[in-house]
């Protein structure tokens, strides 16, 4: 089964990246939820697509502690050189890490070589790296080689059950996780 994984929470109905949204996504029964990971400027780990993170951002610890047991984690790390201090972070939690910049992934997987690692790729360019899985914008789906393919960031109800037929698709990233799930399960909305 294709899984539905909630692009930073359920952000069609919740603010993204924030604890609202991540519960949301748990509470519709979303797989897994996506969240970005930066370093705020007093160097704790936050939750952010933002470059410079605004003060009112959850902590990873956070996100962590509200998803534990509840939903998997798919952990986007947007820098380098978080990789230890994240997999500590996550430790004991079903997750897999998922970033764009190659050397996260290297560098992830030599220091847990048992964590699933994604490379994110919004460009045709595949970098040689020792990911389990790509995860492509679902535009260049059909140009990326493979199967096991976890494709982003989906939100229409056509594209959906296009990807959820497709058997080279693993998973859908979506901000509408109730959408994809309805989808999924054939009922639509």
């Amino acid at each position: 089964m294709t899984l539905v994984v909630a692009h930073r929470g359920a952000s069609a109905i919740a603010p993204e990246n924030t604890l609202e949204a991540f519960e949301k996504a748990i509470q519709l029964g979303a797989d897994m939820v996506e969240f970005d990971v930066r370093r705020s400027a007093d160097g704790v780990l936050v939750v952010s697509h933002d470059p410079l993170p605004p003060t009112d951002v959850p902590t990873v610890e956070q996100v962590v502690d509200l998803c534990r047991g509840r939903i998997a984690l798919d952990v986007e790390l947007k820098e380098p050189g978080l990789e230890d201090e994240v997999l500590r972070a996550v430790s004991g939690s079903d997750f897999v890490v998922t970033s764009f910049l190659p050397d996260v992934v290297v560098t992830t997987k030599q220091l847990r070589p048992d964590v699933r690692v994604g490379l994110l790729l919004n460009s045709e360019t595949v970098a040689a790296t020792p990911a389990d899985f790509l995860a492509p914008r679902y535009q260049l789906l059909d140009r990326v080689p493979g199967d096991n393919l976890v494709v982003w960031t989906v939100n229409d109800e056509a594209t959906l059950e296009r990807l959820f037929a497709d058997p080279r698709v693993a998973g859908v990233v979506t901000d509408d996780p109730g959408l994809a799930l309805a989808v999924r399960s054939g009922t639509g909305r």
